[in-house]
């Protein structure tokens, strides 16, 4: 699958639906709102971050011929598509797998490593290598009772891992006969899941921390759960820096709780995280971590125990020789990169592209650390620099070799020779702010300022647009500032201390309104009324308070009563009428947001659907060679 152009077709619907909320008449300001999407200010370049290659802490057989992994592990933890499946490959382990399996054999341990390390399985392997020798302890036969606990921040991740222990500990067994059984607890479950979990409670319970909490207080819960965890092993937090403050003290007294009621006093904790320290050595980290952790525990974890990941490069480090870069980014240009691992790592600008995006040196010890994520078009100015090819070329070469990269699997380890994720950040549209001057000159920006850069005595004031006709309108508040009247924006009303009346500014040098708008037709025919028997045509009484007002205002914002400064028209709210196309509205209540638009007006839930609608289409564009169908997924996760 070619991301980049996923990902093109995916921001081209996104400005189409953020410019297309309206027509804006004015050009001055019409061209600064293209220029500001042409620039894309809305969706600046994507971060890209690739996955390290970790350094190999051998295959599951290996680690079961050593006798640190239970015989029965070798069937359970292989590639399986399906649950027909018995698996085809072993796993093979990364090193910081191989070392919290290590560290299982004793007490408590945090495992800090980067998104994409595999953190599950670090605790996964040592609670199901447990589960099957308790089993070989008890004659061959399961030993009731629950085990080990997984606790998840989301429930999202909890239902993620259900269909990953689904691949290792359904597939390839009987239905009824799987060595090791777990269960999803997060109060999601059917009536009947729940009384099927409490009446046979399995070997592995997934949760969240407010579950686990229920489960120590509902006397139903109690009678099953608890008494089913006596003598509990193991407690897996995972993503443990999300624990913090007033959540992190809760969460520490109910792993307390659960130690008590559970009488599980060598109760082993557990905590995964890619983030919980980044400052000062890796003494410094690791020292950071096991006291937090310890804190949070409520036992004792040691430096030592805090187990970090261990990288190695997936290409062979070469020199940034201008020449060969060069040659090798015409190479990659021409799209005609060979897309095999043995090429790949002995390609120079693979090479730079690992070191640019995804591997540097730490310092202190020399050792490999994941890079700061960067774009590709600040990769390409830098490899343009520094090899006297072309911008374009450098860009359209760094994609290349990330696609080859990305297409090319390691053939010990069968995963991606470059895995790379784009982060793309998107805002809703700017609210764009004019000074208090003519057309021709007013400045407009759509930074939120008080006033004009390096001229206080022009105010700033946002704008609405009329979605029939996209004329202007300042949206301003009319406020008493040192016994003045003065307009302010709205924002900046409260301190006026309440009494500031809301509305609109209306300013146009080529359609002023009128001094007799009745004798002049300016006014919309549906507020006229004609006397029958004088027939003489009159404003509605309901209507003439909604009139525009003549007012002259000072670039500060100031009224002017001397007459002098810029003249424009005040309308109180609500949006009554547009004075340049007259479309009118007879509401009278709430708001006028389907009468005025701004360009920061579009909903976050219209957004993420339409932005969800167009990766679907995208996916469904793929050829059969470019994606299998299973692989088509969108995740979505969307906060309260």
């Amino acid at each position: 699958m070619d991301v980049f152009k996923v990902h093109g077709e995916v921001l081209a619907e996104y400005r189409e639906f953020t410019s297309r909320f309206v027509e804006i008449r004015n050009r001055r300001i019409a061209a600064y709102v293209q220029e500001r999407l042409d620039e894309g200010a809305q969706w600046p370049d994507p971060w890209l971050s690739l996955n390290p290659s970790f350094a190999s802490g051998g295959s599951v057989p290996e680690l079961v011929a050593e006798g640190l992994l239970h015989p029965e592990c070798e069937r359970i933890f292989r590639r399986k598509t399906d649950m027909a499946d018995p698996g085809r490959d072993p796993i093979v382990l990364h090193r910081h797998q191989r070392e919290a399996i290590e560290a299982a054999t004793g007490g408590s341990y945090v495992l800090t490593t980067g998104t994409g390390s595999g953190k599950s399985l670090a605790y996964i392997v040592p609670i199901v290598d447990a589960v099957l020798r308790d089993r070989d302890a008890n004659g061959g036969r399961r030993r009731p009772g629950v085990k080990a606990i997984v606790v998840y921040p989301m429930n999202a991740l909890a239902n993620s891992q259900v269909g990953e222990l689904e691949k290792f500990l359904r597939f390839g067994y009987p239905p009824g006969s799987e060595p090791v059984t777990f269960a999803r607890y997060t109060g999601q479950e059917s009536p009947d899941e729940r009384r099927r979990i409490l009446a046979d409670p399995p070997d592995i319970v997934l949760t969240n921390y407010v579950m686990l909490e229920l489960v120590l207080t509902r006397p139903d819960e109690r009678k099953h759960l608890v008494r089913a965890a006596q003598g509990l092993r193991f407690l897996a937090l995972d993503e443990v820096h999300t624990y913090r403050g007033r959540q992190g003290a809760d969460v520490a007294l109910l792993i307390r709780r659960l130690r008590d009621q559970c009488a599980s006093e060598n109760l082993q904790v557990i905590g995964t995280s890619a983030t919980m320290s980044s400052e000062g050595s890796l003494d410094d980290r690791r020292g950071v971590v096991a006291r937090v952790a310890s804190r949070l525990f409520g036992s004792e974890v040691t430096p030592d125990r805090v187990i970090g990941e261990t990288l190695v490069r997936a290409s062979h480090e070469s020199s940034d020789d201008p020449v060969t870069l060069a040659a090798a980014i015409d190479h990659a240009a021409a799209g005609t990169i060979t897309p095999d691992s043995a090429s790949l790592r002995s390609d120079p600008l693979t090479s730079w592209v690992e070191s640019t995006f995804g591997l540097t040196a730490e310092p202190e010890l020399g050792r490999l650390v994941r890079r700061p994520p960067t774009t590709v078009d600040a990769a390409a100015r830098e490899l343009a620099d520094s090899t006297g090819r072309m911008e374009l070329t450098c860009r359209d070469a760094i994609r290349s070799t990330l696609r080859a990269g990305s297409h090319t699997s390691d053939p010990i380890t069968g995963r991606p020779f470059f895995a790379f994720r784009l982060h793309q950040f998107l805002s809703k549209g700017d609210t764009v702010y004019v000074s208090l001057e003519t057309e021709d000159v007013r400045h407009i920006t759509s930074s939120y300022q008080v006033s004009v850069p390096g001229e206080p005595e022009k105010v700033l004031l946002p704008l609405g647009f009329c979605r029939e006709c996209g004329q202007e309108y300042l949206i301003v508040a009319k406020a008493k500032r040192n016994a003045k009247d003065v307009f302010v924006s709205r924002r900046d009303a409260d301190a006026s201390g309440g009494d500031a009346v809301t509305g609109y500014l209306y300013v146009s040098s080529d359609l002023p309104w009128p001094d007799d708008p009745l004798n002049a037709g300016a006014l919309p025919e549906s507020w006229l009324v004609t006397d029958p028997q004088t027939g003489v045509v009159d404003v509605a009484q309901a209507k003439q308070k909604y009139q525009p007002d003549a007012v002259y205002v000072r670039t500060d914002g100031t009224i002017d009563p001397g007459r002098s400064g810029l003249r424009a028209w005040f309308m109180s709210t609500p949006f009554a009428f547009c004075l340049r196309c007259k479309v009118s509205y007879e509401q009278v209540r709430g708001n006028d947001f389907g009468k005025l638009a701004t360009l920061d007006a579009e909903g976050r839930s219209s957004a993420v659907s339409l932005l969800s609608a167009a990766v679907i289409r995208a996916l469904r564009s793929l050829g059969p060679d470019e994606l299998e169908p299973r692989a088509r997924k969108l995740l979505t996760f969307v906060d309260n």
